[in-house]
């Protein structure tokens, strides 16, 4: 018998022997592939759910939030806006969708919002704490936005060593989101109050040097650098 005659017998016996494992086991294989459908089944359903649960939350958040960006916009009545009750009426409904939204989504959303309405009350300890939340939540698209706006927080409560590692950690994740010019800015300026006029200069031109397409903002930052510079800034 030759030598491939031999390797062929092998291969067709390892063939038959590999067919009748699995014809054997074949419950054992279909069930796994089975748990595998039911499992990600499960999760669909379950996400189901969970957004069902949320649609009565998810609408009264979107009107809280609704009103809210007229207030911002100031786009209401004058009476209604200079009405403190106002804002203290969106506060609260957007706080109970936080409390009662199910899925991740909501909650991050109502989070981020809170955010934003308890800065505005000057309440840095509340929106700290929800900009953090969502500052955490690897992923979800509002991070950077609660990263930078978390820096801000941190600024107001004059914490500029934490703000500026917020800020430099901004800038090294996210180098080409929209929000990182205007973030090296203010990492500029937090070094400027901490008296380091060549941090606050070497930031600004770093971006430059990395960014000599961007005119929106090449021109703010030259001049900004001559500022610092001449001290006027």
């Amino acid at each position: 018998m030759s030598e491939n005659t031999t390797i062929t017998n092998k291969l067709q016996k390892n063939a038959e022997l590999i067919f009748t494992y699995v014809y054997n086991n074949r419950i054992i294989f279909i069930s796994g592939f089975v748990l595998i459908i039911a499992i990600i089944a499960g999760i669909l359903i379950y996400n189901m759910n969970i957004e069902n649960a949320d649609k009565e939350t998810a609408a009264n958040f979107e009107e809280a939030l609704a009103l809210y960006g007229m207030y911002q916009t100031a786009n209401i009545p004058e009476e209604q806006l200079n009405n403190p009750a106002l804002i203290v009426d969106i506060t609260t409904r957007v706080q109970k969708a936080y409390n009662d939204a199910k899925g991740k989504t909501l909650k991050l959303r109502a989070a981020f919002t809170l955010g934003g309405l308890y800065f505005d009350v000057a309440n840095y300890n509340e929106a700290k704490k929800y900009y953090q939340e969502v500052a955490n939540s690897r992923g979800f698209y509002l991070q950077p936005a609660a990263s930078y706006n978390l820096a801000n927080v941190l600024i107001e409560q004059t914490n500029y060593t934490e703000a500026a590692t917020v800020l430099e950690n901004f800038t090294k994740a996210y180098p080409k989101n929209y929000l990182t010019p205007q973030a090296t800015l203010t990492l500029s300026d937090v070094y400027r109050k901490q008296n380091d006029k060549t941090k606050a200069i070497n930031v600004l031109r770093t971006w430059v040097n990395n960014n000599t397409n961007n005119t929106e903002y090449f021109n703010i930052f030259n001049e900004t650098i001559t500022l610092i510079e001449n001290n006027i800034y």
